[in-house]
């Protein structure tokens, strides 16, 4: 016979046995949802981007510098194929890599603030990612000149108007209190390599250069007045950019080459030797130092985020001559870029995956 405390309890044990084993189905009907909503999330890191829509693309770089060496990396590493995209790479100044792409003879611009200048003259182009976004440059002087001061009243070479090399230029300059093209002129002779020879042969008393030829400045006997690098200045030395209708009719193929870049850029970090092999290669270089130097001069600049900075464009406005450019006063970065591709790839775990913190 049960007294009425023990019937209760036998009341509480198969309500808890009831209860138990819905709980224990709800839990293992999610402990059973898990893996489904991982494999699901798996899955849809895998899918952002597709099959390219464009696979035959020609991507645009300035000069032989190693700035550019994930470009090259890309490309030499088969990062490019792996995703579907058959490269071809050009050589071009700035100015013409921009208007390559415009008129559609490109496809992808991967220098500096050349796409700000065409969008602010009406151009439909955006950046989409970058690799360098503060200048790396450092100006060289002739023997005689010991100083940045002592260039007051000479002229200084340059690569093309409005470029990466010619804004950093600008902009060292004035962190030494001259004024470009009162206290000093700039003379622009297109390539790195011609700013070098015309320092050597005396054309003009100076002139801001890019590794390797930095390294052949220094073998000349020329002297180091201002490494850019370490002074910081935000701008695009290296970034993507496109069309509007190009980033709206081949999302795919933008995936494909933010995912290439990111793995190369990935790569060239971790492995450096792979990196050189493309400096050797695409600089025309054979000498293990020079190769060396050029590679250490710019691996700590690339970045690890691929998203174009904000304060990157915005230091371009006011770069800009007011007069050539009235607008840029009033320009909003945001309308310069779409970082919305990066975005995704960052949100499918694709930057984690490749190792790209």
């Amino acid at each position: 016979m049960l007294f009425e405390d023990d019937k209760e309890e036998e009341k509480m044990a198969l309500v808890n046995s009831m209860t138990g084993n819905r709980w224990g189905k709800s839990l293992a009907a999610v402990l059973g949802f898990i893996p489904l909503m991982v494999a699901s999330l798996s899955l849809a890191a895998s899918e952002v981007g597709g099959k390219p829509e464009k696979s035959e693309i020609i991507v645009t770089y300035a000069q032989p510098s190693g700035a550019f060496t994930p470009i090259w990396v890309a490309y030499e590493a088969g990062l490019f194929k792996k995703y579907g995209l058959s490269a071809k790479l050009q050589m071009l100044t700035p100015q013409v890599s921009a208007q390559s792409v415009i008129s559609g003879e490109a496809d992808f611009y991967t220098d500096g603030p050349d796409l700000i200048n065409a969008r602010l003259r009406g151009g439909e182009v955006k950046y989409f990612g970058g690799t360098m976004q503060q200048f790396v440059f450092q100006m060289w002087g002739a023997k005689e000149i010991a100083s940045i001061q002592q260039l007051k009243g000479k002229a200084v070479a340059a690569s093309t108007p409005r470029a990466a090399l010619d804004t950093a230029t600008r902009e060292a300059l004035k962190k030494n209190g001259l004024v470009p093209d009162k206290d000093v002129k700039i003379l622009y002779v297109q390539t790195v390599p011609a700013i070098l020879s015309s320092v050597i042969g005396g054309k003009t008393s100076a002139g801001t250069l890019s590794a390797p030829n930095t390294l052949k400045a220094k073998e000349s006997g020329l002297n180091l007045l201002v490494d850019i690098g370490k002074l910081n200045i935000p701008g695009l030395q290296v970034t993507y950019g496109t069309t509007e209708k190009y980033l709206r009719s081949n999302p795919n193929t933008i995936y494909a080459f933010l995912k290439a870049m990111a793995e190369a850029v990935v790569l060239s970090r971790k492995e450096p030797e792979v990196a050189k092999k493309a400096i050797a290669k695409y600089v025309k270089i054979d000498d293990a130092p020079t190769v060396d130097g050029t590679y250490d001069a710019f691996s700590a600049y690339w970045d690890m985020s691929l998203a174009v900075r904000a304060d990157a464009i915005q230091a371009q406005f006011g770069y800009m001559d007011e007069k050539e450019f009235p607008q840029a006063k009033s320009a909003e970065p945001k309308e310069f870029f779409d970082n919305s591709f990066v975005e995704n790839l960052e949100k499918s775990g694709f930057f984690q995956k490749i190792g790209m913190k």
